[in-house]
């Protein structure tokens, strides 16, 4: 089945353009064997970008509630951003901002219009890609935030990775700004005691999912800044053991400060640290050594890996996971091909290689089929080479 779908990929999407591919894909006798395979965990999965955003966007424009910025974009607010009353200061709605119900009746598709401004597709691709990237999660922050529809939006999200196999899900998260109908803001501690409340449900029709988090701060901040993020995420590792299982920096990798710089700040806390770390195909970039060299256990990415053989021996050797997010690293421009994925040789290395999907939401990608799918058909890999990396050591 492999051969005969890449010899009928004429167009050769499947190689350059994988998102363009899904649709046709997802009607093939292989793809469905992939979504039924009996999968591991979602490794790498930010909790305000994995989710249905066609979901999310149909319940703001089903509120009274919410509503969509149309103005130019400023330091303030982009173009397309969407939020509900309760988000802003005293639920005063600022200039440019009109209801979303209002904006909708007045543009024919406006549904898909907002879509498709909170994706991006290959056509994006280019030094602005960031820029582009960062937008969308500006556009989407407050979707994920009015308390009555994150509880929607965050269980079908786990109900649906269920349905696709997932035994489980580790959720990066920054303990983003919750608030309820009120107006009233959650602290942390109300943040975490609301993903419980919503992962009990889940595991009312799926008793064997399990749900773990992944406390996040900035690259890019201060050593003060972050260690006050450590110090959050020790404490909540204690109050919550099993459950807050460890510490991350997220950002774009080639902008903001390396790990070299943080390294001292982690060593002071006794905490996981789950790292980020070489999303990138610079040689400059030596994050993914320094992670290796610190001794951790688990890189978010290691795409530029192969630059440093030294630390691609030690991580075979201790067996360090790599959170691969293929279509991720396509669709922010690091690999234009597919079958050139670094990956394709960590997997024949050794290495243990998870395979994850980074920010589905914005990718247009269900939570790891598409991905696992699209690193059967460009790295040759085998039926017992696919078995390893859906359950990763």
């Amino acid at each position: 089945m492999r051969r005969q779908l890449l010899k009928a990929d004429t167009e050769g999407l499947i190689h350059s353009d994988f998102q363009k591919a899904i649709p046709a894909l997802r009607e093939t006798e292989l793809y469905k064997y992939f979504y039924r395979m009996p999968k591991g965990r979602l490794f790498h999965a930010h909790i305000e970008a994995t989710y249905d955003i066609a979901y999310a966007v149909e319940l703001a424009m089903e509120s009274d509630d919410a509503y969509v910025y149309l103005w130019d974009t400023t330091s303030s607010y982009v173009y397309g951003q969407m939020a509900y009353r309760q988000w802003f200061e005293n639920g005063e709605i600022p200039c440019g901002w009109k209801p979303i119900k209002e904006a909708a009746a007045e543009r024919p598709n406006f549904k898909e219009e907002l879509v498709s401004l909170c994706t991006t597709d290959m056509s994006k691709v280019g030094p602005e890609i960031w820029p582009h990237f960062e937008n969308i999660f500006d556009r989407t922050k407050a979707l994920v935030c009015y308390r009555p529809q994150f509880v929607k939006i965050l269980e079908k999200a786990m109900l649906d990775m269920a349905a696709e196999g997932l035994s489980g899900v580790d959720f990066r998260f920054i303990g983003q700004l919750i608030f309820d109908e009120n107006g009233h803001r959650y602290s942390l501690d109300e943040n975490i005691a609301l993903y419980h409340q919503i992962y009990e449900k889940v595991l009312e029709k799926y008793p064997d999912f399990s749900m773990r988090m992944i406390y996040a701060g900035y690259k890019g901040t201060d050593q003060e800044v972050v260690a006050a993020s450590v110090e959050k995420a020790v404490e909540m590792a204690r109050q919550y053991p099993g459950f807050v299982i460890g510490f991350d920096l997220v950002g774009c990798e080639d902008c903001d400060r390396n790990l070299e710089y943080y390294a001292p700040v982690f060593r002071k806390y006794d905490i996981p640290i789950i790292m980020h770390a070489g999303e990138s195909v610079q040689d400059w970039n030596r994050n993914v050594a320094i992670a290796a060299e610190l001794g951790y256990d688990r890189i978010g990415h290691g795409l530029n890996s192969y630059m440093f053989p030294d630390a691609v021996e030690d991580m075979k050797k201790r067996q360090v996971m790599l959170e691969v997010c293929p279509l991720s690293n396509q669709l922010l421009g690091y690999v234009a091909d597919l079958r050139q994925h670094p990956a394709a040789q960590y997997v024949k290395q050794g290495l243990n290689v998870s395979i994850s999907s980074d920010d589905c939401a914005f990718f247009k990608t269900n939570y790891i089929t598409d991905d696992l799918v699209a690193a059967y058909l460009n790295w040759d890999l085998s039926l017992k080479d696919i078995k390893r990396i859906v359950a990763p050591r």
